[in-house]
């Protein structure tokens, strides 16, 4: 893997060149490369998180933060890209079985993990009072630059397309919300979903922010 390729191919497609989807497309040594962007990506969002409930926190609030690190970063992030597999894996489905178009699931892989460097914008969440409009951002250009990634790698209709990212991310996005609420191992925009916090405690975040600390 050759970092100044990757990091070369980032900022084109930072600069719309979606060129780059082609490049990758067939190439097999670009699969490592691809999913370390995925992985790289996850990880900064979900540090921008950590980041934002580290300054958000009212005065008074005791949150065991190293817990939160382990639950929302470091777990959070296993499933986020376990669950970017599957959301690869729903469109590469719907696709060939449901449109019956064609499609390579390693090139899927490829272009998508390319796609998923917008996901990075998630570290400006550190910034709180703009943390949930960064954080759906971020979300909004990656499904928008995955769409394209897709695109790249079938001859199937932009509707086809469109609709097969809808369905991945669908799944990615509740289990991920369900993750989150239920024990907090989510990563970047999902902690606003709520995150559980220490044994016998708890906190919850709405679209206000974080709420008092619960017995």
């Amino acid at each position: 893997m050759d970092p100044n390729l990757v990091i070369n191919r980032i900022v084109r497609l930072a600069k719309l060149d979606t060129t780059v989807f082609d490049e990758v497309r067939d190439d097999e040594r670009e699969l490592v490369p691809a999913i370390a962007v995925a992985v790289i990506a996850t990880l900064i969002s979900a540090i921008g998180a950590w980041l934002y409930l580290l300054f958000k926190a009212p005065d008074g609030v005791e949150i065991d933060f190293g817990n939160v690190f382990v639950k929302e970063i470091l777990l959070g992030s296993v499933f986020s890209i376990v669950l970017w597999g599957v959301w690869v894996g729903v469109v590469y489905v719907v696709l060939v079985q449901f449109y019956r178009e064609q499609a390579d699931m390693q090139s899927l892989l490829r272009t998508m993990g390319y796609a998923a460097f917008p996901l990075s914008l998630s570290i400006l969440m550190l910034i709180t009072p703009m943390g949930l409009g960064v954080g759906m951002t971020a979300m909004v250009l990656w499904f928008v630059m995955s769409t394209y990634a897709i695109q790249a790698t079938t001859s199937a209709s932009s509707d086809h397309v469109v609709m097969a990212n809808a369905l991945g991310f669908l799944v990615f996005a509740i289990v991920l919300s369900f993750l989150a609420d239920q024990s907090g191992m989510a990563p970047g925009v999902w902690i606003f979903s709520g995150d559980a916090v220490g044994e016998g405690e708890f906190y919850k975040i709405d679209l206000g922010g974080l709420e008092d600390l619960f017995k």
